[in-house]
């Protein structure tokens, strides 16, 4: 049975990719890689590991590419038939890092839950202030 997994998202900035994959934890490289699982290949510029990727598609967006099951990661391997929820992490960690470079280029800098700590109803709450 394959595991073969593309997951595409909207994100669109390598480095605010990277920086958001520093926050959720999980170690990267960045080159020219081929993910390889079940006959089938991709494409990677971001390798996660041997099984899974980020693969930059033609219109400038980032794809999710690979198996989480052959993960030998702890980290990555969780998402194993739970995609989507890496793709919303990512998508959370990558919005977290785009305001903090935002805010921080306009004369902010974050006083208040800085590692951007996940509140019980599912908010993300962070304090900036002004030079």
């Amino acid at each position: 049975m394959s595991h073969w997994t593309k997951i595409k998202t909207k994100l669109t900035d390598r480095e605010m990719l990277k920086k958001a994959l520093d926050r959720m934890g999980i170690a990267h490289q960045e080159g020219a890689f081929t993910i390889n699982q079940y006959g089938k290949s991709e494409k990677a510029e971001i390798k996660l590991d041997e099984a899974v990727g980020l693969s930059l598609q033609e219109d400038g967006t980032w794809s999710m590419v690979g198996d989480f099951y052959h993960s030998h990661k702890a980290e990555l391997r969780k998402f194993y038939s739970r995609g989507n929820d890496f793709s919303a992490q990512l998508g959370t960690a990558y919005s977290v890092e785009q305001a903090k470079e935002e805010l921080t280029m306009k004369g902010f800098f974050c006083t208040g839950n800085e590692d951007a700590e996940v509140g019980e109803v599912g908010m993300i709450r962070m304090t900036f202030e002004s030079f």
